[in-house]
């Protein structure tokens, strides 16, 4: 008998020995088609995810280069909008005065000194002409303010005629150059980004703040990746940032291919280009940035080493599949191997996404997470690197770690109050790093939950505002003797005032002036009496009261708004301050003394009779004879 698999006349064992190696064989047959078969599907979905994969990575790389871009230029303009909108600036715009000239000089100088970016920085005034100019000179350690013999009129170039047309708060960018000096480039290369914004008066225009910054070091940095090959191209296809700095700022130097003879698969036209991928080039914009005529764009190239390692990861992702299918084979179907490789794909895909977004958080945004007691469980590098702590010096602690003695107990209490009760916490903190260097954090502090509701910790978001709050203190800061300026002195009078009329607190106001400072700064000279001031100011400041609030008033005067003080405490403390003034040697001219004009706050009081008030009893005082203590309160 022949059966249908052809054996005939053979024994039962040998035929059960014959079907069991035929089925063996189809077995593997089967196994090994369905090996090959997954292999295939795997390699495509593996080369279809290389495209995904490139892309989310260039997600990460814009994402990463338009916060470094824009943090840039965010910086520089309110370093522009703070001088336009100083206290300084608008002295000299409305008096001309050489005081206001020279603090203006000052303010500049500090904040060139404070941005090494900042090669120049300068106010022209409405006319066009050069009243202040700062600059950082090729081998020299600081800049310098240039003398006023070498301003010039700038009235006829471009940049001032567009800036002035500028509304209040606006600004104008520059195009990407180079910097030119005597008509030519300046070489080595300076890439230079010019940032500019009015100083409105009583709403004229009063003339402008303008930057020139140097990019070079922020170029480099933008062009840095590990993994693509990074241009910055304008309108017109020239390079502005190129991986070779030799090919760079085609516009500008001779024998540099642009764009289009270096990727002529693109044709003639960069609106091809802009946002989109072509040929394995990813482009986006970054004219929102930078607002002027060269509508940059970033194109990023993956580099052949990037493909590469995909495509090996690719090959050896499909030989391990086919291996594990083909061992599996014998036991589970084809159906069931579909299954987890899908799942396997997914959360691959999920898992790369979330690391690619944890690390770029990681990175860049100080966060921190707590247990509900306040201990912490997690840092990120970025925090890291603002506190000096690695992650493993803080893990454990409580953030008092870094809390700076400046920082009110209230203020911690608040924070408490307030996430305690499920709510976020925001606002302003002012901290210490390990090596004990003082900075100033925008902190976001929110509560987690459980899945039942319960609060189990804290997670904290934070950004760096230590240059807002630097910018900030020097405007309501006497450069002089380093006390509140007038500026100042006016906010803490009109809330004093705004208190007394609200709650009936009485206050009290001190004001004195140097005797006789006119002829200390004719015999010793002016720098000698500014010297005097200086002292003068530190020993108000260790003879006030806590809560006194002092400053200089102008000049050689110096004003005390003291809280919650009758007259009588104002006439004694005025008192006390005038025999220690009286009895201290002043170095280089020896003893000084001072007028004193005292007086507090009255039923249907204005601020300006109670000035008026103070200021008349220091002229009483002069005529007195000077070195006493006048009151008035009528």
């Amino acid at each position: 008998m022949k059966d249908i698999f052809g054996f005939k006349n053979l024994s039962s064992s040998t035929v059960g020995k014959r079907y069991y190696w035929l089925f063996t064989l189809f077995f593997l047959l089967f196994g090994s088609l369905v090996a090959v078969i997954t292999s295939l599907i795997n390699y495509n979905i593996q080369y279809t995810n290389i495209e995904s994969e490139i892309r989310e990575k260039v997600a990460a790389e814009k994402a990463i280069k338009y916060e470094l871009l824009s943090e840039f230029i965010q910086h520089a303009q309110n370093v522009v909008r703070a001088i336009a909108g100083s206290e300084f600036t608008h002295r000299y715009v409305s008096t001309g005065s050489a005081e206001s000239h020279h603090n203006l000089n000052l303010l500049l100088h500090a904040a060139t000194v404070s941005n090494n970016a900042f090669m120049q920085l300068r106010f022209i005034d409405s006319t066009g002409m050069e009243s202040v100019r700062v600059e950082r000179i090729e081998g020299l350690d600081m800049p310098l303010i240039i003398d006023k013999k070498r301003l010039q009129n700038k009235r006829d170039r471009y940049y001032f005629k567009e800036a002035a047309l500028l509304s209040e708060g606006e600004y104008w960018h520059s195009k990407f150059d180079l910097n030119m000096e005597h008509g030519r480039i300046e070489i080595p290369i300076r890439p230079t980004f010019r940032i500019a914004t009015p100083v409105f008066s009583q709403n004229q225009f009063s003339g402008l703040i303008i930057a020139n910054i140097s990019i070079d070091t922020l170029l480099s940095t933008v062009g840095t990746s590990s993994d693509f090959d990074i241009y910055i191209i304008d309108r017109e296809g020239e390079f502005i940032l190129h991986p070779s700095y030799a090919l760079a700022w085609s516009r500008y130097l001779p024998d540099r291919s642009n764009v289009f003879t270096q990727f002529p698969q693109f044709g003639a036209s960069v609106s091809e280009l802009k946002d989109s991928r072509k040929a394995g080039h990813f482009t986006f914009s970054v004219s929102e940035i930078f607002m002027n005529d060269d509508e940059a764009f970033v194109m990023a190239v993956p580099r052949k080493s990037l493909l590469a390692k995909f495509r090996k990861n690719n090959m050896l992702t499909a030989g391990l599949t086919a291996l594990t299918v083909l061992m599996v084979s014998f036991i589970l179907s084809g159906l069931v191997a579909i299954i987890p490789a899908r799942l396997q794909r997914k959360l691959s895909d999920a898992y790369f996404k979330i690391k690619n977004y944890a690390e770029i958080i990681n990175r860049y945004v100080i966060t921190s997470s707590t247990d509900r007691a306040g201990h912490i469980l997690s840092t990120s590098a970025a925090l890291s690197e603002v506190y000096g702590f690695s992650a493993q010096e803080m893990k454990g602690k409580k953030h008092n770690i870094v809390k700076h003695p400046d920082t009110p107990a209230e203020t911690h209490r608040d924070i408490w109050r307030t996430i305690l009760k499920g709510k976020t916490w925001h606002g302003e903190i002012k901290d210490k790093a390990k090596n004990g260097e003082s900075f100033w954090l925008n902190h976001v502090i929110t509560p987690d939950f459980d899945d039942k509701g319960k609060i189990v910790g804290f997670t904290s978001v934070s950004h760096d505002i230590t240059d807002k709050k630097e910018i900030e203190r020097l405007s309501v800061t006497d450069t002089l003797t380093g006390l509140s300026n007038r500026r100042r002195l006016d906010d803490l009078f009109s809330h004093e005032f705004d208190r007394f009329n609200r709650y009936e607190r009485q206050f009290a106001m001190i004001l004195l002036d140097v005797d006789h400072f006119k002829q200390v700064n004719d015999k010793f000279g002016h720098k000698v009496g500014d010297r005097v001031l200086i002292e003068m100011g530190r020993l108000l400041a260790l003879n006030v009261r806590k809560n006194d609030l002092l400053g200089r008033w102008g000049g050689e005067e110096f004003l005390l708004i003291c809280p919650e003080t009758s007259l009588d405490g104002a006439i004694k403390l005025a008192e006390k301050i005038r025999q220690i003034i009286e009895v201290t040697d002043f170095s280089e001219v020896g003893r000084v003394t001072a007028s004193f004009g005292v007086t507090v706050s009255i039923k249907d009081d204005s601020d300006e009779a109670m000035f008026v008030r103070a200021d008349k009893a220091l002229y009483m005082a002069k005529r007195d004879g000077r070195n006493c203590v006048v009151h008035l309160t009528l």
